[in-house]
């Protein structure tokens, strides 16, 4: 499997009630391809210390796992509901997350993924949207 450095460019924003986050991220990390799946792994860093993070996707879903400081496993399938972990010094914590969007479009050098997702927290859902562009 032949693994090409890239360029990611990460835009997230969460939306509960009034609250409304947008976050921006820039990271250098490694795509690789395998059986029509692609597989896009990069270094975070947060206040409590690194995160290794692998996405994984093809045009009908995708998965995203973070190993380090915080250990979570995120499945998205448009139009279904999912159960994910997050694994906090208190224990894990599994939430449910329905996909209402996914999509992955290529374009020469780039490919950008858009994500549109509920996490199910039992009150108003946390609606979240992401878009991700790599660069190669």
């Amino acid at each position: 499997m032949e693994k090409n450095h890239c360029k990611i460019h990460l835009q997230s924003r969460q939306k509960m009630g009034a609250d409304d986050e947008t976050t921006n991220q820039e990271y250098i990390g490694e795509i690789a391809e395998r059986n029509d799946r692609r597989y896009l792994s990069y270094q975070r860093c947060s206040e409590d210390g690194d995160i290794s993070c692998l996405i994984s996707f093809d045009r009908r879903s995708l998965s995203m796992t973070q190993k380090g400081a915080l250990n979570s496993k995120l499945e998205l399938f448009p139009g279904k509901k999912t159960e994910n972990i997050y694994s906090t010094p208190m224990g894990d914590l599994n939430l449910p997350i329905f996909t209402r969007n996914y999509q992955m479009m290529e374009m020469g050098n780039k490919i950008k993924l858009v994500l549109d997702y509920d996490i199910i927290t039992g009150g108003d859902p946390i609606k979240t949207s992401m878009e991700i562009e790599i660069e190669f």
